[in-house]
């Protein structure tokens, strides 16, 4: 199997996109370790080859006891997957500065603080990181000024590290994915007094085209895989043609 002997970390792991791509590392042979601020068990599911792991991903001494405990448990680390995160959107006049705060601790310090954490040991074992941003981050998405920069910032942060890690033999790549069928996207709801941009902007984060997580995930096994050795700094766009 793909991932056989290799032992993967996924943030975001309790539910959506996360619990898609642990659920397919462990089929590909991987041990996962599967955190998030609320595991829900998905670590229990996946039997030995899983582990829980409750941790916010913007509590920098929380996120380096997850990885040693993750090393601990499995003695090695070879995929990281940032998969956390949280949106909202508005008008950007409206976006309280603690909101816009909220999005770029989770979105963007988050991986930043799991990478740090988390480099030593994938220097050690030639790994890979996959970060999953968003369409957002790579075009421009109107109300969303919070999300995008976040979104962004991840995109430039992957290529940043991409070559800045080449010659210790760690790949780093991100997907950015468009609408998929998952909580958060189910959570986007526009206010009810929102004028007619704002609704029609909501509408269509929730309309077709929408991937399942597991397509996504499938990409995410792809990039974390050797057969991707050439694939450092890639950004995959997977939005069923909505950027294009």
């Amino acid at each position: 199997m793909r991932y056989a002997g290799r032992v993967a970390l996924v943030t975001g792991a309790g539910s959506g996109l996360g619990m898609a791509t642990a659920m397919r590392l462990a089929n590909d042979g991987a041990l996962v370790a599967c955190a998030d601020i609320t595991p829900n068990g998905i670590g229990d599911r996946l039997g030995s080859a899983g582990l829980d792991i409750e941790v916010d991903v913007t509590d920098e001494a929380a996120v380096r006891t997850a990885v040693d405990s993750v090393v601990e448990w499995a003695g090695r680390l070879d995929l990281v997957v940032n998969a956390a995160g949280v949106a909202s959107f508005g008008h950007t006049t409206d976006v309280d500065l603690s909101e816009w705060h909220r999005l770029l601790t989770v979105n963007l310090t988050g991986p930043f603080l799991v990478i740090r954490a988390a480099l030593p040991h994938l220097i050690e074992s030639r790994g890979a990181v996959v970060n999953v941003a968003s369409l957002a981050g790579v075009r421009g998405w109107r109300y969303g000024a919070a999300y995008s920069a976040s979104k962004g910032g991840l995109v430039a942060l992957t290529r940043s590290l991409a070559v800045e890690y080449a010659k210790a033999g760690v790949r780093f790549a991100c997907v950015c994915p468009g609408s998929i069928d998952t909580p958060m996207r189910q959570a986007i709801r526009p206010v009810p007094d929102a004028d007619p941009d704002l609704l029609a902007h909501g509408r269509a984060l929730v309309d077709p085209p929408v991937a399942d997580p597991e397509e996504i995930a499938a990409a995410i096994a792809f990039l974390g895989s050797r057969e991707a050795r050439f694939a450092t700094g890639a950004v995959l766009r997977m939005d069923g043609g909505a950027g294009a």
